[in-house]
Parts: structure tokens; C-alpha cells; sequence
């Protein structure tokens, strides 16, 4: 038996090095050969490279809850989001944007050291540090023959910027703003050293719509409440309804009004009161890789 597998394996070997001889890859010896394909399959199956549209879907009908929070850090506002999430021990995570701890930004100097806190405190405190690019700008629409510099700006500078705290997940994550994308961003970025530790760029499940009738508010989304003028209880709906309706997923907030810190309160209260509803980490979210 050992003999038989002796002789097809080096069958094997010697067909892979007349048929990948001509190869570039490889120097057309077995264990160049081999190599290459052990390092395409380790590619093909831990690949986390941005993909060229938004993936979305990420997590309905488990009745698990996912926080996701984006737009900060606001002193005043993610402090006080801080203090509720470490009460209820849950963990979210923040979609950041790069300007706000960047020293060369333009804000405040002590606003960004502030800002730069909150981060170490989010670290802290277990949650997931996340990219949101530089400065919120609409990525879908970058266009011209700075195309290629711009993205780099809103995407690789967030990130150098941000990696020091990117510590609590071995994922980054990374969420358009506006969910804006397109695919050229991705070919960009998964052309640098940065693109295949990235997942996303990520959407959301619950939060990101506005849906209401005279009668009901099946959908909200936390921005478009406080620009309507609505109170907090009739958002609260929204993202109730919503979130019953999909039995769970990714929830969307902003950390810029402190209306939406009274509204992850009471959401929090909402869910916690149910005892086949759980929160759970953006990492127990199946990535699909393919």
C-alpha cells in the first residue's frame, strides 16, 4: 500500500512540472509548484478583499442583533453611546471617519485629541474600530483623472489613521458612506498591500429607510427621524418594526445627535427584554467570501 502511494505521488509530481514548467509562477520544480497552488488555495479560502458592490443581507432571521454605529466620534454623544453599551456589555462597532483624528484635519486640536480618546476607549472597552473613510464623501461619485488619488485619500489614509486601534477583530471592515460605492474603488484598493485584509464595503439590514403611513412606521433611520423632527419614541418604532419583521441583523446608527443616544438606550431596552433576542458581535456575521 505505501508503495502505491509512493508511486502516485511522484506521478503527480512529475505531471504537475511538465504542465507547469512553462509557468512564470513557478520554476517548474515540485516544490515551487506546490507552493503556488498551497498559496492559491490559503487565498481562496481566507480572501478578504473589497468586493466591487456592497454586500448587504448580512444577517436576517437568527434574531440576533448586530450595532453597527457610523459617523463619529462625537464627544458628548459617543461617550454617552460608550457608557450604555458597557452597561448592557454589549459590543458594537464603529464605522469612524478619518478627519475626525487626524491633527492635520482642520478640526480643533483638542476636539481631535478628544475624538482620539473616545477611540482608545472603544478599544478599551472591546469594541470594533472601523473604516469609514476620511471625510464622508460620496465614493460612487468620485470620477476625472484624480479618480485614483481620491479614493486612495477617502479609503488608505482613513486607514493609517485609524490602525493603531483596529485591534479588537482580525477583520477590518470597511462601510461607504452613503453606501455609495462603485467598482473601480475596490480594483484601486485590492491593488495595494491594504485590500486583502478588508472586508465590505459593508451595508446594514435594519436603519438604513424611511417607511411610514398615517398608521404605522414600519422603517426608520436615525438621521432621517431627527431631520423630519420626529421624536424619539416614533423612531423607535421604526427600528422595532423593522427589526421584527427581519428577525434581527445589522442595525445602523449615527453617533452625532443626542437624540440617537436616547434611541440605542431604549432599543437596547427593547431587545433585552426579550429573551429569544441576543446581541451579538459584527464578527459572528458570515462574510460571504466568494
Amino acid at each position: 500500500m505505501k508503495s502505491l502511494l509512493l508511486i502516485l505521488f511522484f506521478f503527480n509530481v512529475t505531471y504537475l512540472t511538465e504542465v507547469k514548467a512553462h509557468d512564470k509562477r513557478t520554476d517548474g520544480s515540485p516544490e515551487s509548484i506546490y507552493s503556488y497552488y498551497a498559496n492559491l488555495v490559503e487565498k481562496t479560502h481566507h480572501q478578504k478583499d473589497l468586493r466591487r458592490r456592497n454586500m448587504e443581507n448580512l444577517h436576517q432571521g437568527k434574531k440576533e442583533l448586530i450595532i453597527t454605529i457610523d459617523d463619529g466620534p462625537t464627544p458628548g454623544v459617543t461617550d454617552k453611546i460608550l457608557d450604555i453599551l458597557r452597561d448592557n456589555n454589549i459590543q458594537a462597532a464603529f464605522f469612524v471617519l478619518g478627519h475626525k483624528i487626524d491633527i492635520n484635519g482642520g478640526l480643533n486640536q483638542n476636539t481631535v485629541r478628544k475624538n482620539r480618546a473616545l477611540l482608545q476607549r472603544m478599544v478599551n472597552e472591546g469594541h470594533i474600530v472601523a473604516n469609514h473613510s476620511m471625510q464622508h464623501k460620496n465614493i460612487g461619485d468620485i470620477s476625472g483623472i484624480f479618480k485614483k488619488k481620491k479614493i486612495k485619500e477617502a479609503i488608505i489614509d482613513a486607514h493609517d489613521l485609524m490602525e493603531p486601534f483596529m485591534v479588537n477583530s482580525t477583520k477590518w471592515y470597511f462601510r461607504a458612506p452613503y453606501g455609495s460605492w462603485q467598482s473601480r474603488a475596490a480594483e484601486i484598493i485590492n491593488d495595494t498591500p491594504y485590500g486583502n485584509n478588508y472586508y465590505g464595503p459593508l451595508l446594514w439590514d435594519i436603519g438604513g429607510s424611511m417607511e411610514a403611513s398615517m398608521f404605522k412606521v414600519r422603517r426608520a433611520a436615525d438621521w432621517g427621524c431627527w431631520s423630519k423632527g420626529w421624536s424619539v419614541r416614533k423612531c423607535l418604532k421604526g427600528y422595532v418594526n423593522e427589526t421584527n419583521e427581519k428577525k434581527g441583523g445589522v442595525i445602523l446608527f449615527h453617533d452625532l445627535r443626542s437624540k440617537s443616544v436616547e434611541l440605542i438606550d431604549r432599543y437596547i431596552k427593547e431587545y433585552k427584554s426579550k429573551a429569544d433576542y441576543k446581541f451579538v458581535s459584527l464578527d459572528d456575521v458570515k462574510i460571504d467570501l466568494r
